[in-house]
């Protein structure tokens, strides 16, 4: 016998325009930060008006996780979602989101629901009648409250920091992942207590310590995304903040690994002055938070950092060594200094790569740095440029290659007049050995400023 289907409906009016409120709706990835049961989503497929999510939510307190289909009906304002895969107790769910408009330039919104329980038992269907009434009524409710804070102080503010770390990343994902362990790691945690009785999906509590010595106890639920990445959600949060939502993502470069942590908040407004004082403004809150979150998290890698450099069994190099390196950097330097730019591309590896953060993508290879270096503009007349670097730090890594890091600037000077800094950079290289010699294998040009 079938399984009955049991439906229902439930709808909120909001004075938004409906364009704005179906966008909410819309944009699945922005759920965590919109609905309160929401943690994460993940798109696994998307054309035009067709999408494949896995969604990870809350249900009556538990962690449930699914992937849905979406039809997205944009000029009708309609969305129809059908779970592909879903979590016991349920054994099938879908229905629709319907953004009507309303003569007042406001919006109704109707959200249903149709589903079918695991063997059609009844503690299933009130089990699953007990969550979509919570979650719906939260959603909705959200919904609104997104949609009025929209372009206002009082909107999602997203930050990331980053941090740079000579060495392989699987080391600093698995110092992030292995939360459990930050008390005794981390300078700022003062307890912790991380649960994982699911793969992949923990239970963090912890009490961070604040500047002043305070303490903030938080409660996040944290996905572990099979490439490394850790998105997370507070469900403690302090009192500046509605909602906190982040990630932590370790990108592979030839020359590493970068860390970078990124949050996304909602400030709450009736909190600021009660926490900040009576002057404070909802921008002083965001630059509060920014500043607190921003400078935990850039602890957290650059522990991570010292950790996973401390396992990548990398040590200075000997004097001898490091003599022949300043010498390939001043021959380097002078090579560009005087024009020698074909010369200059030689040092690179045959396959070498020339990066720099306002570069879209890297030059590869040899030929193609020569060639950039060819096409750059000359000095205006009667002026000189010079590029001056800092004494490099220099590490052995197992591998036999040496990796770099050192500050360069670009001095103008024209004419009859001073000097000017032109250009201030710190930058990060890889170096191979050629014979008696060093090529470069790899280089990163971080610009300072703009």
């Amino acid at each position: 016998m079938p399984h009955k289907v049991h439906r229902t409906e439930h709808s909120i009016t909001v004075a938004a325009a409906p364009e704005a409120v179906f966008g909410l709706v819309e944009r699945a990835e922005d759920w965590p930060h919109v609905f309160p049961p929401s943690l994460h989503v993940e798109y696994l497929e998307r054309s035009g008006d067709e999408e494949r999510l896995r969604i990870w939510a809350t249900a009556n307190g538990e962690v449930k996780s699914w992937t849905s289909r979406r039809e997205l009906d944009r000029a009708g304002l309609r969305i129809r979602f059908r779970q592909e895969v879903s979590q016991a107790p349920v054994a099938a769910m879908g229905g629709e989101w319907i953004v009507e408009a309303l003569p007042d330039g406001g919006s109704r919104v109707r959200l249903l629901h149709d589903f079918r329980a695991v063997d059609d038992l009844e503690r299933n269907v009130t089990w699953i009648l007990e969550a979509i009434e919570r979650n719906s009524a939260a959603e909705l409710a959200a919904l609104e409250s997104a949609a009025l804070r929209a372009g206002t102080d009082e909107a999602p503010h997203t930050f990331e920091d980053s941090v740079r770390i000579d060495a392989p990343a699987e080391d600093v994902r698995a110092f992030l992942r292995d939360a459990g362990r930050w008390q005794e790691r981390l300078p700022h945690v003062a307890r912790v207590l991380l649960k994982e009785d699911t793969p992949d999906v923990q239970h963090l509590e912890m009490d961070t310590r604040a500047p002043d010595g305070s303490t903030h106890t938080t409660a996040s639920v944290r996905i572990c995304l099979p490439d490394g990445r850790i998105a997370y959600k507070q469900s403690q949060t302090p009192a500046l903040m509605s909602v906190h939502t982040g990630e932590w993502t370790v990108r592979e470069t030839p020359s590493g690994c970068v860390a970078v942590s990124r949050h996304t908040v909602v400030v709450n407004a009736a909190a600021v002055t009660a926490v900040l004082g009576a002057t404070a403004t909802t921008a002083d809150a965001r630059a509060f938070i920014q500043d607190a979150l921003g400078g935990n998290s850039t602890i957290t890698m650059r522990h991570a950092k010292a950790y996973a450099e401390g396992r990548a069994g990398t040590e200075p190099v000997p004097p001898d060594v490091y003599a022949s390196l300043q010498q390939f950097y001043a021959r380097q330097m002078r090579l560009l200094d005087e024009g020698e730019g074909d010369a200059w591309a030689a040092t690179f590896a045959e396959d070498g790569v020339f990066d720099q953060s306002t570069f879209t993508e890297p030059l590869r290879g040899r030929t193609t740095i020569a060639a950039a270096v060819r096409e750059r503009p000359d000095a205006p007349p009667g002026t000189v440029r010079r590029h001056w670097l800092g004494l490099p730090a220099a590490w052995r890594f197992p591998d036999g290659s040496v990796r770099t890091a050192y500050d360069a600037l670009v001095v103008a000077t024209a004419t009859g007049a001073a000097p000017v800094i032109r250009l201030s950079t710190s930058c990060r290289d890889v170096l191979v050995q050629d014979g008696d010699g060093w090529l470069v294998s790899h280089r990163y040009v971080g610009h300072d400023g703009p």
